[in-house]
């Protein structure tokens, strides 16, 4: 059994995350049903649906994360989604890619081919981080934009969002939202307080909360449930 602890990103399993939002919405697909996960990282979403029945493939770029990921996923690519071939990314009945689009130097000719090779029926769930949370607009305020080994800043980003810019991408690659979600900043990550004691559990609950009546300043990340729109 892999130590958990130590891979490069952290399964998050609290309701309020983007990987429990993910999987609850591939819930609805039915048994058997081909996921496409863009990016797998360490295999996260492999893991966390490994007990429901989906054919599972995967793309990601990094050989290490790749293999790690590599028990989780019928089918794995070791390489960046543009240099994968049609053949392997078309036909499937739900698409991932979760904390992608921004390491992409052309994130909309991306996502228009990956949505154009599914039918219309398929599932495509997108997730971005925020660059206009409060914490990221206090820091400008102050005339800081420093970059990180995680979070909003990752020193990978090539591309930043907003809510208003990521659903113009969405609307540009002929992608209907059906759902939007925001997530909270992870606290129960940031400090073991928010994870294991009730008044930080308590806040934790009340910051998600809040998240969802202001998305756009205290949204850490946008998770998106699309279908591709019908000509």
């Amino acid at each position: 059994m892999k130590d958990l602890s130590k891979l490069p990103y952290i399964d998050k399993e609290d309701p309020w995350s983007s990987h429990s939002i993910i999987v609850m919405w591939l819930k609805r697909l039915p048994e058997k049903s081909t996921i496409l996960d863009i990016g797998t990282a360490s295999g996260t979403i492999g893991r966390l649906c490994n007990d429901l029945g989906f054919v599972l493939k995967g793309i990601e770029p990094n050989p290490e994360w790749a293999k790690l990921a590599n028990p989780y996923y019928e089918y794995m690519s070791n390489c960046a989604v543009d240099d994968v071939d049609d053949e392997f990314i078309q036909g499937a009945d739900g698409v991932i890619m979760a904390d992608v689009l921004e390491h992409l130097s052309d994130p909309e000719t991306t996502l228009a081919r990956v949505t154009n090779l599914q039918q219309t029926n398929c599932l495509i769930i997108i997730s971005v981080p925020n660059v206009a949370n409060i914490w990221i607009r206090m820091n400008l305020l102050f005339g800081k934009f420093e970059y990180s080994e995680r979070g909003i800043l990752d020193k990978t980003h090539l591309r930043f969002f907003t809510r208003a810019s990521f659903i113009r991408l969405l609307n540009k690659c002929d992608l209907e939202i059906k759902e939007f979600r925001s997530t909270p900043i992870p606290l129960n990550i940031l400090h073991p307080f928010f994870n294991i004691n009730p008044l930080g559990q308590f806040i934790h609950h009340a910051l998600a909360t809040c998240t969802q009546l202001f998305p756009s300043l205290l949204g850490y990340q946008f998770v998106v449930l699309a279908r591709k729109q019908t000509n």
